[in-house]
């Protein structure tokens, strides 16, 4: 998103009479490595904030002016009451007053669901990351679009919750370790088979940026895989990247003395011959007794020289 949008963002509030307030329990961009990402944060904090000092009707009217940044594509914001009913789009006017609950993506993912969930969050701030398949009216084939949410409470005392997203975002390592930790909590709070079940299933939060979580067993064995589904077992302790370091046998080496681990690799991107830097974030978790481990990995887009 261009830094020019932000800067229209706060001197609209500034016009209205209120300067940028945040919360102090509201996103802390600074968990995040790319300027991208910490804007959009910025941009729908911005939006709750008016809601929570304007209430909606005249948020909204502010929206709505002919020059707003809040319907500025390719970013635009979008707000859904706590019952899923689209209550203003500033790219699809039309969507509002629809009850969206029953959407889904191409892989199945109950996308107005989870923003639902967000507003069920007893935090008066909550806020979540969602990642889904987006047909953007440009392409010919849907995307993964990055979407913050953020809860707003109104004067009234309505819930609203309002978000914004963006298919350029880079993947930033807070949004796999995040995913990584759900996953270590579902193991723990449904146990291996249920969780699996989810783990393995491409309409679930766990397959996310053309990624997804694995599960191997102490010893590097694969339980879950969802690249090899029929493939169970694999000893993956065997595993080498392109210039041949062991990354899985250098995985198990972290976690003996700390319970969570980064390993960076090099692999080839998809389509490509020359190897990139990957990254993989894995903890361990206990469940009944066996200490499983969970991780994710992903391709990087910093530089070299970024300090990660």
């Amino acid at each position: 998103m261009r830094s020019s949008m932000l800067l229209a963002v706060l001197a609209s509030l500034l016009m209205a009479g209120c300067s940028r307030h945040k919360p102090p329990d509201a996103a802390d961009t600074d968990i995040y490595l790319y300027n991208d990402t910490r804007e959009l944060v910025e941009f729908v904090d911005s939006a709750a904030d008016l809601i929570e000092k304007k209430g909606a009707a005249e948020a909204f009217r502010d929206f709505d002016r002919r020059d707003s940044p809040w319907r500025t594509g390719p970013t635009y914001l979008f707000v859904y009451d706590a019952d899923g009913i689209c209550v203003w789009h500033g790219l699809t006017p039309e969507l509002v007053g629809r009850n969206l609950t029953s959407f889904r993506d191409p892989l199945g993912k109950p996308v107005i669901e989870w923003i639902v969930d967000v507003g069920r969050r007893p935090d008066p701030h909550a806020s979540d990351w969602l990642f889904y398949l987006w047909e953007e009216q440009s392409d010919f084939h849907p995307v993964w679009k990055s979407s913050y949410v953020r809860k707003a409470v109104a004067p009234d005392g309505k819930v609203y919750l309002v978000g914004s997203g963006s298919s350029r975002l880079k993947v930033e390592k807070v949004f796999v370790q995040r995913q990584v930790d759900a996953a270590a909590r579902l193991l723990q709070e449904k146990g291996t088979e249920a969780a699996f079940h989810e783990l393995k299933d491409p309409g679930s939060r766990f397959d996310y940026l053309g990624t997804f979580i694995f599960v191997l067993d102490y010893d590097g064995h694969s339980l879950v895989d969802p690249s090899y589904p029929t493939l169970q077992g694999r000893d993956m302790t065997r595993f080498r990247d392109a210039v041949g370091r062991p990354v899985v046998k250098d995985l198990l080496q972290k976690l003996q003395t700390s319970d969570t681990a980064w390993v960076q690799y090099l692999w080839p991107k998809p389509g490509e011959k020359l190897p990139s830097r990957k990254l993989i974030y894995a903890r361990k978790v206990q469940v009944n007794g066996e200490t499983l481990i969970v991780g994710s990995d992903f391709f990087l887009e910093t530089p070299i020289w970024m300090k990660l």
